[in-house]
């Protein structure tokens, strides 16, 4: 009569199958943080365009302030009209902020006198934008290990 039972190669296979997977789920969840992050920098920094060109366009400051749950833009003064609603939306962080440096900025009609640099700290990486005199934004660096390893 003949013994039933796996074999310890099937076994293996079956063991190595498995941790592969684990790797895969493991890492797909760890860059998809870093990934909303990053996404969000672009979406700041096109949103940041914008609202510079419509203050140029229209000849009206355009504000930005942001605080640990969201951010949004206005159009501050007596005679506010609306803005594009692109922009008129608030909008909520899609991760936990912990920090905001520079949460406030003003895009008008002239050149920002300095360069600004906005930096959102959370609880992994750290995300900054740089914005030039003329109000043009990118994604200036995204730090941390999990950024890192996601580019």
């Amino acid at each position: 009569m003949r013994a039933r039972g796996y074999t310890l190669l099937e076994l293996l296979i079956v063991i190595a199958i498995i941790g592969i997977a684990a790797g895969v789920v493991s890492l797909s969840v760890r860059g998809n943080e870093s990934r909303r992050l990053t996404e969000e920098g672009d979406r700041l920094a096109a949103l940041f365009r914008m609202a510079q060109s419509e203050a140029r366009v229209a000849g009206r400051p355009i504000r930005w302030r942001a605080d640990l749950s969201g951010y949004r833009f206005w159009v501050a003064g007596p005679n506010a009209a609306p803005i594009a609603e692109e922009l008129a939306r608030e909008r909520r962080w899609p991760f936990e902020v912990r920090r905001i440096a520079r949460p406030e900025l003003v895009f008008g009609r002239e050149a920002l006198r300095e360069p600004a640099e906005v930096e959102i700290t959370t609880s992994g990486p750290v995300l900054r934008l740089s914005l030039d005199a003329m109000g043009n934004a990118q994604v200036s660096s995204c730090e941390g290990a999990e950024c890192a390893a996601s580019r």
